[in-house]
């Protein structure tokens, strides 16, 4: 029991160092769940949301259902993380948002000691029609770098309904990063996929993410924003795929280069109907010297102008 109630404090702690706040866990009205490796520590459900959860080898088994026509206040909390330097957490969730409903969610996926860590999220989505779900991961890995990240996301967005996924990782190293997004947009439902990531040392950033637009009035925004030091590796590859009438789509890619770093980016557009547009635009240089020098004149370093620039760039 004190050692569940230990690796819940220092995964509190970690939460709050991605912008969380500690009473987030405790509050009635507001849905949340806590996952330590395969120990579900805390879960809290509201009216018209069910929330299932299995402890399996390495992981946990989660399956979420908002059901018809309910609209949740309060995004829902979600925590998963390793106190551990070593360790595998498998995240298997499946989510069904009925009819007429929708939800926020925000996920905090936190590892402050990790040196061997591998953190794996199979994510299916079912958006039902005129609904909506927006979806933020944060992560926190602490500045050894000995992270292994692959969350696949792999969904379907229904008739006039919403799906935004934005994924940020700017606190601590990056490790290796695999992200995979695979999401098919029905009649008149749209999509906006982000990442932010900061990547440094010797981290590997694939970030792989991919619309389908398979009806009418399907519209889809894929845009990434990457920064990379020292001798970091990021590719990114963006495709939307348009298939059907008045179907609208726009990839847009930064990658910001330091040091020795590499960046590649492949935005791909497949437009198979004369009705359809889409549009892409990637960009890959440094920083700017003179905005450097500017903050620099103001009182700070040239580290403390540099991260300054990357927050912003990253905002």
């Amino acid at each position: 029991m004190e050692r569940m109630l230990n690796e819940y404090e220092e995964l509190i702690e970690a939460y709050e160092r991605t912008g969380g706040v500690r009473g987030e866990f405790s509050n009635p009205n507001i849905p949340s769940l806590i996952v330590s490796g395969n120990k579900i520590l805390g879960k809290n459900v509201v009216k018209g949301l069910e929330l299932e959860s299995e402890a399996v080898e390495n992981g946990v088994n989660l399956r979420l259902t908002l059901r018809k026509g309910t609209k949740i206040f309060y995004p829902m909390r979600l925590c998963f993380g390793l106190v551990p330097k070593d360790g595998i957490q498998i995240i298997n969730m499946h989510a069904v948002i009925e009819e007429e409903a929708g939800m926020n969610a925000i996920s905090h996926c936190v590892f402050p000691n990790a040196e061997h860590i591998l953190h794996k999220m199979n994510f299916e989505l079912e958006i039902g029609r005129g609904s909506f779900y927006r979806y933020s991961e944060i992560h926190f890995h602490g500045e050894k770098g000995g992270v292994e990240v692959t969350p696949y996301i792999k969904g379907r967005v229904g008739e006039s309904s919403f799906f935004e996924a934005t994924f940020v990782l700017k606190e601590g190293r990056v490790g290796v990063f695999d992200t995979k997004y695979d999401i098919e947009v029905l009649k008149n439902g749209s999509i906006e996929l982000y990442a932010k990531v900061w990547g440094k040392g010797n981290d590997e950033i694939s970030i792989d993410e991919r619309a389908h637009l398979t009806e009418e009035g399907a519209k889809a925004l894929v845009k990434s924003k990457v920064v990379i030091s020292d001798n970091a590796h990021s590719k990114v590859f963006s495709t939307i795929d348009a298939s059907a009438p008045y179907t609208k789509g726009h990839i847009d890619c930064t990658e910001v280069v330091q040091g020795d770093a590499i960046a590649e980016a492949v935005p791909t557009v497949h437009v198979s109907n004369n009705l359809a547009k889409v549009t892409h635009e990637a960009a890959i240089g440094s920083l700017d010297s003179r905005e450097i020098e500017t903050l620099e004149t103001r009182g700070l370093s040239e580290e403390e102008a540099i991260k300054v620039l990357i927050e912003g760039i990253l905002s």
